[in-house]
């Protein structure tokens, strides 16, 4: 494992163990994924890997401890996500390529099983060495896509493993929920 990356992997350990409250753990680990892409970061062939269809997913570190995951994700061009989120504290770095981000807003209670109205609030255009994040339950769901002619790559580190997502649906107003794998 490249040195940058166990260096990140020690200040998120360090920060779970200093402290419990989520917002200053995302502002460190943020802090942190930042520095870590402030360079890019060369990763080998077996974490850079996509399937036929959609975007790579590649286990880079579990903490057996604290639960926490970071994955390298690999966005083939013109490839993306569909609207989602996580149900955890997420950070991402774009480590390679421009990934463009929309981020948006529940306009329900979330009360009716299956539905969920929401609204656009905003697309950024992410390069090379930037780091944001997700916070749940109101600053998580967002669509991730790559719009350019080439592979971007982001490292993305999570609170949790993430075994599964809600996926919605805008224009019918519809939420499922569905199983994550990795590549």
């Amino acid at each position: 494992m490249k040195e940058e990356l166990s260096n990140h992997i020690e200040r998120v350990k360090n920060t779970l163990s200093e402290c419990s409250d989520e917002r200053y753990i995302v502002n460190r680990v943020t802090e942190s994924t930042a520095s870590l892409v402030s360079k890019p970061l060369a990763l080998p062939p077996e974490n850079l890997k996509i399937p036929d269809e959609g975007y790579g997913r590649n286990l880079l570190y579990q903490d057996p401890d604290h639960g926490f995951v970071v994955v390298a994700m690999v966005w083939p061009p013109e490839g993306g996500t569909p609207i989602h989120d996580h149900g955890t504290w997420g950070v991402v770095g774009v480590n390679q390529g421009t990934l463009d981000v929309t981020n948006y807003s529940r306009e329900d209670e979330g009360n009716v099983p299956g539905r969920a109205a929401l609204k656009a609030i905003g697309t950024i255009s992410a390069g090379e060495g930037a780091a944001a994040f997700v916070f749940p339950p109101d600053e998580e769901i967002h669509k991730v896509w790559n719009a350019t002619t080439e592979r971007a790559v982001s490292i993305h580190t999570y609170g949790e493993a993430i075994n599964n997502y809600n996926i919605f649906d805008l224009e019918e107003g519809t939420m499922e929920n569905l199983e994550v794998s990795y590549t």
